[in-house]
């Protein structure tokens, strides 16, 4: 069974050769690498397509390689390992001290904890997103931005990389002759055996390459051990893809697969760890390194000329007569045969699946076609005519006049008997037989002649035309006049036939009508092969398929270069059972017929995004501030690995000011003067939709609360206005109610100006009193304490409320100037209860002074001994308090014995107390009494219970 494999393998490797050797694209210096030098290539999670050269690190997008070198915080250029995780980022090993990875294009680099320390990491590993640095001796692990000591080992043993990334496994550990493998585990016991010398005595790759396999590779074998079930798989290549031995064999893990590579191949393993879809890389490569992406398309490094890419279209095409132009491909008499510009007419081989020589000729090809009237093959060239009849040739002389060449017949067709071959000028009769010209016709600008139902078709320059008795007639089509140039005719049906022209498509008539195969406009079809209700067209822009659908024929499927075809430039095609032959003016394609186009486009994504010339994040919803006259500019790029990848195709559309769909193939959008509010840009190609959310924030007169302030400002005002308009409707009725108020408000006034002089009166007859008795400081004291005083009662009399705090501040500075008069005959408290807001409660202004005033005039003064005044400020409701003024003088009966002076001030508190309760704003209550009538020194107490409404 095994011989047999290698055989068929051997023979996939001689066909692989000559098959692909021409049809991978080259990526060097000249496409933008740093270097032909390249080590190894991976894909990432978004698939992008990483390249590690000696001369920097390398990102590819189908179009664009982003470079990164030390420029970009490399620490040095020389990269040749690289692995991707699955959080995104790319590693990059190297021999120096500083290594890490790249994430979202920019480079972290991280040192050692041993400080100077450089990285020979060349056994390394990846599990999930950690890197294991792995020397000879050391392995190494990022952590806290430092890479730490995991473990060392013997520095010349050759199962250095000991450190395993497993809940069981410690280790693997070697004998001293290399004959045999032990596994460990956490807690150094032996937990398996085995012999393995012929892996370990030889140089190889090794390491962890999931958190259940690790490896071991040479040129010649590979060996994996399940860490999970301690089973052993042992491969080699030759058992395994037919080839002894190889160079430079890896294993990697690229878009979640176990992929073998070496030179001369690559290929996949599957489950039990065989390879599988091998694929073969041509010798004259030169490569070293492959894997396949995620599309399946392959890519190929080598040291000395760059990379290699193979798309996936081009893995299932046969290309024969490479870099080869022919000019036309054939059916005759069940042979397929192919003009080649030069060489001659070729034959293709069924078994050898390939084109061999059949009649060389080196003049210009003309055509072969087969008489089946005659039963002979006829072959001609420029120079040469030749006739095949039962696999016997047998060349026709033909007159090769002045400039020796066949004039005689460029191409033949079978008509009333004769043969009718056209040549320069028109078309020569020629008698089958002798192959004599027995008459001429002329008609320049013929291109071809074809036999239908009894009828001679002429194709020309200047339309289709009739052959009937000698002569040239035109075909008039009923619906349209039609004078293009044809440059090919093939039978539909017994009815119908397909006119190809030159530059203006493909058209079916009946001989009375025409009508346009549809979007076939305007292109060069060359030939064309029709198969039962299928037509398949070649063009210069590739294949046309067109399948018939209620008797209108629309266009399926187009095959260009992108899948496989070795140029759109098509001269002919064959339908040969599933398979398409087409030749071109590079070669032939032998290809499945009913092959799928995949697209390479892989993603399309925000490169730049810049609002008013300053870049943002795409990722996340920008907060930008409005700016007249702004500009927003998004650069979109794709990840398409397609062969010939110019054009982005891909729609847009920005939310809420767009609602349909723009088609763009421009690589940049730019919007100007977006208004503010939220935006949401949306790109769309191949089933593919990203988002990029925005929103520009208002000035202060666009805001939303501006707005509805402004809309409430007019409500307002026209409420007003409706209120003012009624009010003043309303003003006679309620004059005499206004009047009255305003008539309380003025008394009020009045007796806080009767307050004022009072006060003034007491205090300046104070400060006159130290002055008379020669007591300067004493006067200069009272003075400065008097002008601070009459400064608060000036400031805060034009108030008619002030706030608790403020009346206690006032009440104190007064008191002490009392005291200061008096010499110290009296002591004060002022008590204020917790409960009060002392900076929200209000009462009126000048209320209490008056009392606080009687108290120590005509209360201590008259009073023999020093006396005491008490204020209490107590809280009862929320806006409700009561206020006491108590002091232990003579008394209110004594105080009326030695004057009116209590009368009067008591009469201006009643007067006051009536218009503020009249006022609408307070409600207070006010009373006196005696503290001791049985006493001498009755004392006095005064109480205020003040409301404000």
């Amino acid at each position: 069974m095994n011989i047999i494999k290698r055989h068929i393998t051997l023979l996939f490797i001689l066909i692989w050769h000559f098959s692909f050797a021409q049809q991978f694209t080259n990526y060097t210096t000249k496409e933008g690498l740093p270097s032909k030098h390249v080590y190894k290539m991976t894909q990432d999670v978004k698939g992008f397509i990483w390249i590690a050269t000696d001369k920097g690190l390398v990102k590819y997008n189908g179009t664009d390689f982003k470079k990164f070198t030390t420029k970009d915080g490399l620490a040095n250029n020389d990269v040749w390992e690289i692995y991707p995780t699955p959080d995104g980022k790319v590693w990059y090993l190297s021999k120096t001290s500083k290594l890490g990875y790249i994430e979202n294009d920019s480079v972290h680099a991280f040192e050692s904890e041993e400080k100077g320390e450089i990285f020979n990491p060349i056994l390394s590993s990846q599990i999930g997103n950690e890197i294991f640095l792995t020397s000879t001796n050391k392995t190494h692990v990022l952590k806290d931005g430092k890479w730490r000591l995991l473990q060392q080992s013997r520095l010349r043993s050759l199962d250095a990389v000991r450190y395993l990334k497993h809940p069981i496994i410690s280790y693997f550990k070697t004998t001293t002759l290399l004959d045999s493998l032990i596994i460990q585990d956490k807690n150094n016991k032996t937990i398996k055996k085995y012999d393995f010398n012929t892996v370990l005595k030889k140089n190889n790759y090794r390491g962890q390459i999931t958190d259940s396999l690790f490896y071991w590779v040479n040129d010649k074998q590979y060996n994996i051990i399940n860490l999970n079930t301690l089973e052993l798989y042992k491969r080699t290549f030759k058992d395994e893809i037919g080839i002894e031995k190889s160079k430079h064999v890896r294993l990697n893990l690229i878009n979640n697969q176990i992929q073998v590579s070496g030179e001369g191949f690559v290929g996949i393993l599957d489950k039990d760890l065989h390879i599988k879809q091998t694929y073969y890389i041509p010798s004259n490569l030169k490569a070293h390194f492959g894997f396949i992406d995620k599309t399946g398309s392959i890519w190929i490094s080598t040291f000395t000329n760059g990379i290699y890419q193979l798309p996936i279209e081009k893995q299932n095409v046969n290309y024969c007569l490479v870099d080869k132009s022919v000019t036309n491909i054939n059916n005759v008499n069940n042979k397929i045969i192919a003009n080649v510009f030069s060489k001659g007419f070729y034959e293709y081989d069924i078994l050898k699946d390939e084109f061999v020589p059949y009649i060389n000729e080196e003049s210009y090809i003309y055509n072969a076609t087969f008489i089946k009237e005659l039963d002979t093959e006829y072959y001609i060239s420029k120079r040469n005519l030749k006739a095949v009849r039962n696999n016997i040739v047998t060349e026709v002389k033909v007159d090769s006049g002045l400039y020796n060449v066949n004039d005689k017949a460029r191409e033949l067709a079978y008509y009333n008997d004769y043969l009718y071959g056209v040549y320069s000028v028109g078309i020569n009769k020629i008698n089958p037989n002798s192959f004599n010209v027995e008459a001429s016709y002329a008609q320049s600008g013929i291109n071809h002649l074809f036999t239908f139902n009894n009828m001679l078709l002429v194709a020309t320059s200047n339309g289709l035309k009739f052959f009937k008795d000698g002569k040239f007639e035109s075909v008039n089509f009923t619906n349209q006049e039609f004078n293009k140039s044809i440059l090919k005719i093939n039978k539909i049906s017994n009815k119908e036939v397909l006119l190809n022209t030159d530059g203006f498509g493909a058209f079916i008539s009946d001989l009375k009508t025409i009508k346009q195969l549809p979007d076939s406009e305007f292109l060069i079809v060359n030939n064309a092969f029709i198969e039962n209700e299928i037509i398949w067209l070649a063009t210069e822009s590739g294949v046309l398929k067109y399948e018939k659908v209620e008797n209108n024929y629309s266009l399926k499927q187009v095959i260009t270069k992108n899948d496989g075809l070795p140029s759109n430039s098509v001269s002919g095609i064959i339908v040969k059972g599933e398979e398409l032959i087409v030749s071109t003016n590079n070669g032939i394609a032998i290809l499945p017929k009913n092959q799928e186009n995949k697209s390479q486009l892989l993603d399309i994504y925000f490169e730049n995004v810049r609002y008013n010339n300053k870049p943002i994040v795409a990722s996340c919803g920008a907060v930008l501030d409005y700016v007249k006259n702004n500009s927003m500019n998004v650069s979109i790029s794709s990840l398409d690995f397609s062969e010939n990848n110019t054009n982005l195709l891909y729609n847009y559309r920005l939310e809420p000011i767009q609602k349909e769909w723009i088609y763009s193939n421009v690589k940049t959008i730019n919007f100007n003067d977006l208004q503010p509010g939220e935006y949401e840009l949306e790109i769309q190609s191949n089933a593919i939709t990203k988002s990029l959310n925005f929103t520009i924030e208002p000035l202060w007169w666009q805001t939303f609360w501006f707005k509805i302030a402004s809309v409430l400002l007019v409500v307002v005002i026209i409420v007003y206005m409706s209120w003012e308009l009624i009010r003043r409707l309303q003003f006679k009725k309620n004059k005499k109610i206004v009047e009255e108020k305003r008539f309380s408000e003025l008394q009020l006034s009045a007796l806080r100006s009767q307050m004022n002089p009072h006060f003034v009166f007491n205090s300046l007859a104070a400060i006159q009193y130290y002055i008379n008795n020669n007591q300067m400081e004493a006067s200069e004291a009272y003075l400065v304490k008097f002008s601070k005083l009459i400064r608060q009662f000036f400031e805060w009399s034009k108030e008619k409320e002030i706030s608790l705090e403020k009346e206690v501040e006032l009440l104190t500075n007064y008191l002490d100037i009392e005291k200061l008069r008096f010499k110290d005959k009296f002591q004060y408290v002022i008590n204020l209860d917790e409960k009060l807001k002392n900076k929200t409660t209000k009462l009126p202004t000048m209320l209490l002074q008056p009392i606080v005033e009687n108290a120590i005039n005509h209360g201590i003064f008259n009073k023999m001994e020093n006396g005491n005044v008490t204020i209490n400020f107590i809280a009862l409701t929320e806006k409700q308090f009561k206020v006491e003024v108590i002091d232990d003088g003579v008394g209110f009966i004594n105080t009326k014995k030695r004057g009116k002076r209590k009368v009067k001030s008591s009469n201006v508190l009643a007067d006051r107390l009536k218009y503020l309760n009249q006022s609408g704003h307070w409600e207070i209550f006010y009373s006196e009494k005696e503290l001791h009538p049985s006493l001498n020194d009755k004392g006095n107490i005064s109480i205020f219970i003040i409301t404000q409404l």
